[in-house]
């Protein structure tokens, strides 16, 4: 028997109607299933289906049963009582499932007496094709019941189905493991076959579970137990060759640099702490981490939803550096050492009073352990500095360290020393830059037992000193850094002097970045409290449609703002509700992540659409898209699955990403801002007060504008490059003090009548042109159609950037109010970058009609804010991918 057979058999079992658990050639078992955590079995969720809906209901129980190896080295039959908690589908009614049954098929089973089984290790990354893999399950298919393995390859896959080539699964097999043989790992559940090809249920299809309200609980208590029960094992002798020693047979050093007892050590700590927020918490760590590494941010270009601090650990394995030509130098434990550090800096900074104190200290201490003999000085002090920043623990300068220099005081307490040119790697490996070697010599102390196996820093860092101390503040806000609102803006402090340097590059979707001699980070969360305090002041009306139009300035960009004639009327008072509107500015930092979503012109009546993950203005990821089409009625529903991924990767930290929605100009009405990411909850919802699962806590059913940024953008206008109009107004709205104008060139009070005429080819081009260009148009009605769509037209043409309206339709009597509304709304902005903040809180107080009401505040606002200078993509210059890990 061989390694792997000695490792799946004794977490291999069948499962069946309830009985003796003694089978005999002739028990009418359901199919097979595997242990994946202590008490807790993996199977396919037709297998359980077989029970009926009571048993998918977790209303009847089931029989498991499995082997144990005797003293005498016997294989001997034990069983239990198993209760299904997770059947995802679970079929509707009394009636069965239809066959085949819909993916995922995945059940988790709950198993009394299996407190001791021995489980299979979960893997944590995708397999490629032509990847060798065995399959195993009971079978009877000889007429004799046994254990059925066979051996194939990955042919591919299809949907969201694995396509298995070589031994076809047969019946029985079925919620039996597929085994990636190189590392040993469950890369996949047996469904099924056709007639030509097996088919499997990835294992990644159990950690998307995770999003679910009803199985997400139960799935996330099952992945912990699996890591700390395989972590529990590396000091636990048994007569099974468990994952650890298999895959330390199979592993070789060109594959990774992590051995299979490091990574078993980091995943049962990872699984000690509180949970990621979300995908993007995860991604963006793993990407700082790449970028610190290797010295050059490169975004995958592939979508990562990952769930999970271990998938997380998951994406750095194999990681190389990026060398001309591709292939580069190993360098994924580097990376992962990094990640753990980032991991824990976050957990203490976010979750320090969900922590168990002792457990945080061990993960700590291991990891300082091998940031003390690292076989490069850099990666090591990178590592210290990070634990320093986040235990608060006080060095005085000439401190000494294990390695037998001194604490300077250099290290920093945000994210560590600043990566080198070329990433931490840079320097001469394996030493000290001043040539010494490094501490302990080149020795990977990572896969030992933990910090006592190596030799601890003099005082090492404690990191539960600083639970509930102060954070001490990042680089940005060593700088004094500000955090702009805009959907992929960067502006500077409000009233900073300009520095005496060009433009720096524009950012897509957002205004040139003025280079300063400080640090301006990428925007912050869309939150009202973080746009630009500029008073309670209202911005007076702009010029008459007839006035003289603006010249474009001779002056640069970094020129200081025109100072505006005082107008001797004094200002109305600012209403009540925008005296809540009165932000302070919070510094913030790291890459910031936005979404673009574009629906392009109709054809045959169905738009194409797309929807994209953009990083720092720069880099595009996509996310999905449909060129044929949907109705534009259908986008709501058919966008909301996508927008709720791409949210979730582009969210972390404090920061919530902006939605960026390119429309033709007949969808500008399309209500995107109050779409929600979960399906309109029925009204009896609200009704209950005692019912602790309705969806009030859950943000994804808010209307997305009372949480985020969400502003709409011309899809034709930025094809072409930008007009020289468009530039010279978007440096105005930069600029402020914007003011109110109307979009149809009459005086507010005259609204827009029913019928109102539009003559000439350019009814309003001349009155457009004619506002200052810190003026704002303002409409009181839709721009999809008639007036308002004319309007809108001859305002792309004449170069205005920022635009506002009002999408519901209305009583005419009612415009008045609303153009007060924009004016007070606009005065509270400033310039284009304090915009969102207002419109954000003015949406919040429109949602509710008793306080819109109270405060005169009228209709559903729309916000046009469509910047020029996106960056030509595709124009880039191309290399090729770095290659992956041999056999990874």
């Amino acid at each position: 028997m061989s390694a792997f057979d000695e490792m799946v058999r004794p977490s291999l079992a069948r499962i069946g109607a309830p009985g003796d658990g003694y089978a005999t050639d002739r028990d009418a078992y359901w199919g097979s299933g595997f242990f994946i955590a202590p008490g807790w079995l993996l199977t396919c969720a037709h297998v359980v289906g077989k029970g009926g809906a009571a048993v998918c209901r977790g209303e009847s129980a089931l029989s498991v049963t499995w082997q144990e190896r005797t003293a005498a080295g016997a294989w001997e039959p034990r069983g239990g009582t198993g209760t299904a908690a997770v059947v995802v589908p679970r079929p509707e009614g009394a009636g069965p499932a239809r066959d085949p049954w819909p993916f995922p098929d995945l059940a988790l089973v709950k198993v009394t007496g299996a407190d001791e089984v021995r489980c299979l290790w979960l893997g944590d990354r995708e397999a490629g094709p032509r990847t060798p893999l065995g399959l195993y399950g009971w079978s009877v298919q000889t007429g004799e019941l046994g254990i059925r393995h066979g051996t194939g390859e990955l042919a591919g896959s299809d949907a969201r189905a694995l396509l298995l080539a070589g031994s076809l699964p047969i019946g029985g097999l079925s919620g039996g493991p597929v085994l990636d043989l190189r590392h040993g790992s469950v890369i996949g559940v047996i469904k099924g076959r056709r007639r030509e090809e097996g088919v499997a249920v990835p294992v990644t299809a159990l950690y998307e579970l995770l999003d679910s309200r009803e199985a997400g609980r139960v799935v996330r208590e099952v992945l912990r137990a699996h890591d700390l029960h395989h972590a529990s094992l590396l000091d636990t002798p048994s007569p099974y060759p468990g994952w650890t020693a298999v895959q330390a047979a199979l592993h070789s050093p060109s594959v990774s640099g992590i051995t299979a007892e490091s990574r078993t050590r980091l995943y049962g700590h990872l699984a000690q702490l509180p949970p990621p927020a979300g995908a993007g918490e995860v991604v963006h760590l793993v990407e700082d981490v790449k970028e610190q590494v290797r010295g050059e941010r490169l975004p995958s270009l592939v979508l990562r939803n990952v769930r999970t601090w271990r998938e997380g650990a998951g994406l750095l394995h194999g990681l190389r550096t990026l060398e001309p030509g591709g292939g580069g130098t190993l360098v994924d434990l580097d990376a992962v050492l990094l990640y753990a550090a980032r991991v824990v800096r976050r957990t203490l900074r976010e979750h320090a009073g969900e922590v168990d104190a002792e457990r945080l200290r061990a993960f700590t201490g291991w990891i300082a352990g091998q940031a003390a003999g690292h076989r490069h000085w850099a990666v090591g002090e990178a590592i210290r500095a990070l634990l320093e920043g986040t235990d608060g623990a006080e060095r005085g300068d000439g401190a000494e360290r294990a390695d037998g220099a001194e604490w300077t005081g250099r290290e920093e307490r945000g994210d560590g020393p600043p990566t080198p040119p070329g990433g931490l790697l840079g320097g001469p490996p394996g030493g000290r830059p001043d040539g010494a070697p490094a501490p302990n010599g080149a020795v990977d102390v990572l896969s030992r037992g933990g910090a006592a196996d190596v030799p601890s820093p003099a005082g090492p860092p404690d990191a539960l000193s600083a639970i509930g101390a102060a954070e001490a503040p990042s680089p940005a806000e060593y700088a004094g850094a500000t955090s702009p609102p805009g959907p992929t803006t960067a502006r500077p402090p409000a009233g900073a002097p300009p520095a005496p340097t060009a433009p720096a590059p524009t950012a897509p979707g957002g205004p040139p970045a003025t280079a300063t001699s400080e640090p301006s980070p990428a925007p912050g969360g869309a939150t009202s409290e973080q746009w630009p305090a500029q008073g309670a002041a209202i911005s007076q009306p702009s010029p008459a449609p007839g006035a003289a139009a603006s010249r474009p300035s001779s002056t640069p960009d970094i020129a200081a703002p025109a100072i505006a004639a005082p107008d001797p009327s004094p200002p109305p008072p600012a209403p009540e509700w925008s005296r809540a509107v009165q932000p302070d500015r919070v510094a913030s930092s790291g890459t910031r992540t936005d979404v673009l979503v574009r629906v392009g012109p109709a054809t045959y009546g169905r738009h194409p659409w797309s929807v994209q993950l953009i990083y720092d203005g720069r880099d595009v990821t996509p996310v999905d898209g449909d060129d044929r089409g949907v109705r534009a009625e259908e986008l709501a529903g058919v966008l909301r699955e996508p927008l709720a991924r791409a949210l979730n990767q582009g969210d972390h930290g404090e920061h919530l990403a902006a939605i960026e929605v390119f429309l033709p100009r007949k969808l500008f009405d399309l209500p995107v801002d109050d779409w929600q990411l979960l399906p309109d909850a029925p009204d009896d919802v609200w009704a209950g007060e005692d019912d602790e699962d309705d969806d009030f806590v859950d943000e994804r059913a808010m209307p997305l504008g009372m949480r985020r940024t969400v502003v709409v953008r011309d899809i034709r206008r930025n094809g072409p490059p930008p007009s020289p109009e468009w530039r010279r107004r978007w440096k105005g709205v930069l600029r402020g003090p914007l003011t109110h104008g109307t979009l149809h060139g009459r005086p507010p009070a005259e609204g827009h009548p029913p019928g109102a005429p539009a003559g000439g080819k350019y009814p309003y081009y001349g009155a457009l042109s004619a506002l200052s260009d810190a003026s704002v148009p303002v409409y009181c009605g839709p721009v999809g159609s008639g007036e308002g769509y004319a309007a809108m037209r001859d305002a792309l043409r004449s170069g205005h950037a920022v635009v506002l309206w009002r999408r519901d339709r209305h009583d005419h009597a009612e415009c008045g109010d609303f153009h007060q509304q924009a004016a007070t709304l606009l005065g509270l902005a400033g310039h284009a970058d304090g915009l969102h903040g207002p419109v954000r809180d003015l949406r919040i107080r429109l949602a509710d009609p008793d306080t819109a009401r109270a405060h005169g505040l009228r209709g559903k606002i729309a916000v046009l804010f469509d910047p020029p200078d996106r960056p030509p993509y595709g124009t880039e210059t191309m290399r090729p991918p770095p290659l992956a890990a041999p056999g990874g």
